[in-house]
């Protein structure tokens, strides 16, 4: 009969007692199915929209304030995508790209004048949709970035949280009569930094 081995000679991985008493294998599968059970937890924490990023609403932008707490989530869509015609159905009324003739006793609707909504002279006899066409510099890219942001808002892609409809007109107007906006007191942003700002709403 072969002699019984010495516990202190087993290899490392062998099944020996832990110093309690208790069962190795025992102790892994319960540290397996906690690991396990709290996976799905740990996703539903990290999971979001897909096209979608933090976005901020201007002062907190600026503040860079770093705080979970503050952020929202954004899935605005950028000029590119609006001025397209396979995306004219994404457009909510009462704007419109171009005119819509009368269907099924529904009114007809003219498509929708840069400068009515905004106010101002700053594009006469130019729509949403010319003025989304436009290249070029300042003013024509912070003209172009917010008819498209006016478009998320509308559409419900970029919270009230962040930015509203009478704010971002109010930036605009701001932006054509004096050259820039102030976000907050002391702080002022010129064409490309209000650029930069609306494009943080604009993940796709």
């Amino acid at each position: 009969m072969a002699p019984m081995s010495d516990p202190s000679e087993l290899p490392p991985n062998s099944n020996r007692p832990n110093k309690d008493g208790t069962d190795p294998d025992l102790s892994r599968r319960r540290l397996l199915q906690g690991g396990l059970a709290s996976a799905p937890v740990l996703m539903t924490l990290v999971s979001r929209p897909v096209l979608a990023q933090q976005c901020q609403s201007p002062s907190g932008f600026v503040s860079g304030n770093a705080s979970i707490v503050n952020f929202q989530i954004c899935t605005g869509s950028t000029p590119e995508f609006w001025k397209q015609e396979q995306s004219f159905g994404s457009w909510v009324a009462p704007y419109s790209p171009v005119n819509v003739g009368a269907v099924g006793g529904l009114s007809s609707r003219r498509a929708t004048l840069f400068d009515t909504v905004f106010g101002g002279h700053s594009f006469p006899n130019q729509t949403l949709l010319d003025v989304l066409k436009n290249g070029g510099g300042p003013p024509y890219d912070v003209a172009r970035y917010c008819v498209a942001t006016l478009l998320n808002c509308m559409a419900g892609r970029i919270p009230t949280t962040v930015l509203t409809i009478p704010a971002l007109k109010g930036l605009w107007n701001d932006y054509i009569k004096i050259g820039f906006f102030e976000p907050t007191s002391g702080v002022r942003w010129d064409h490309s930094q209000i650029v930069r700002y609306l494009l943080t709403t604009m993940p796709r």
